[in-house]
């Protein structure tokens, strides 16, 4: 039964999952339905704050992990309340987690510039018209290296792997939940967007959601552009599961880039 009363099969109701977590829970998700999308991520975002504020690389490595662990727990304590993820797509997952991250690089390398660590100079400036309004890349001067923080030794591997596995892993489960299965279906009906099917598409919320995924990425002209590629194929498969594996390849790819090329750019 939907809010007006009627029955529908093709939506999930939230009366019927509001009550399969935890008691306390149940009551703040029949109120505020759009809570189990953003509170894993808003979770992820003030801990990558109060990240930022730690100058000790040592104590920014422990809130890699605790960024990367409380995002995660938190979906999780929310996992009843989520609709079915759907199919997982293998061979989608991967070519387009590949393009994207191929894109990710190269268009950005165009348009922004550069910069070879090795050699401290740039291989080609960026254009004369590219801002970045919604955050910026460090300059080379402060790129972080982790080698030349951490050595060479197990606390560079630790961090390898923290780094890496975090963002293969929580960030495509955080993020999707809030732009593929929240501000996709919030575009269409405020609301009511937990009565819009997952991957249902009108042309406003497409580009909105794409758009707004600038403010997210310093790096604005590939987010808009990857926010593209991944709502075209949620619209194909209508799959968070599939959206979720395409982002985590993604983001493993291309920091594995970062670390065998040194393009230290693209850490954030």
């Amino acid at each position: 039964m939907n809010r007006a009363g009627s029955m529908s099969t093709d939506v999930p109701q939230l009366e019927s999952t509001a009550q399969r977590g935890p008691a306390w829970l149940n009551p703040w998700v029949r109120d505020r339905p759009e809570l189990p999308y953003l509170a894993p991520f808003m979770v992820y975002l003030i801990l990558m704050s109060l990240q930022s504020l730690v100058e000790d690389p040592y104590y920014r490595l422990h809130f890699y992990a605790l960024r990367t662990v409380g995002g995660l727990g938190v979906a999780f304590l929310f996992r009843s309340y989520y609709p079915p993820f759907g199919k997982l797509h293998p061979v989608k997952c991967v070519v387009f987690g590949l393009v994207v991250a191929w894109g990710w690089v190269v268009v950005h390398q165009l348009v922004g510039g550069k910069f070879d660590y090795e050699s401290g100079e740039w291989v080609w400036e960026r254009l004369s018209w590219y801002v970045q309004p919604f955050g910026k890349d460090a300059a080379p001067k402060d790129f972080f290296v982790p080698s030349e923080v951490y050595g060479s030794g197990w606390e560079y591997w630790v961090f390898l792997v923290v780094r890496i596995g975090g963002a293969s892993t929580t960030v495509p489960i955080v993020e999707e939940l809030f732009w593929r299965a929240f501000v996709l279906r919030a575009l269409i009906d405020w609301d009511r967007f937990d009565e819009v099917p997952l991957g249902k598409f009108t042309l406003f919320s497409f580009i909105a959601c794409s758009l707004a995924s600038a403010a997210e990425h310093p790096q604005w002209e590939v987010g808009i552009l990857c926010w593209f590629v991944y709502n075209g194929l949620f619209y194909w498969t209508r799959s968070l599961l599939c959206l979720i594996v395409t982002h985590g390849i993604t983001n493993f790819v291309l920091y594995v880039y970062v670390v065998k090329y040194q393009d230290w750019v693209f850490w954030s």
